[in-house]
């Protein structure tokens, strides 16, 4: 498992820790570890996805998008998704960043 950030936290998931925020305290980027699948949710902003270690499946909106460690995905804004880790947990960064006009 990776190192202890200070910002950790648990979750129903496994846990979250926020790497960077914007001046309000927003999230803009997030490390995340999964023992446990999230729950459907969704941003108002784009959500980059890049697998750290492990493996698992993305589902976002109707389709399941099978990754594991050194791969990278987007998730559109506005769109439900939640992760699924597989039988050695999930590491993910996340980074959110606004939708192209």
């Amino acid at each position: 498992m990776p190192d202890v950030h200070p910002t950790r936290r648990d979750t129903s998931f496994g846990w979250l820790e926020v790497l960077a925020a914007s001046p309000s305290g927003e999230p803009l980027v997030e490390r995340l570890w999964f023992v446990r699948k999230g729950r459907a949710h969704q941003h108002d902003l784009v959500e980059h996805c890049r697998i750290m270690s492990g493996s698992g499946v993305i589902v976002c909106g109707d389709q399941r998008i099978a990754v594991q460690e050194g791969d990278s995905c987007s998730i559109p804004a506005l769109t439900d998704h939640w992760m699924e880790p597989g039988t050695q947990g999930l590491e993910i960064v996340l980074m959110y960043v606004a939708p192209l006009s």
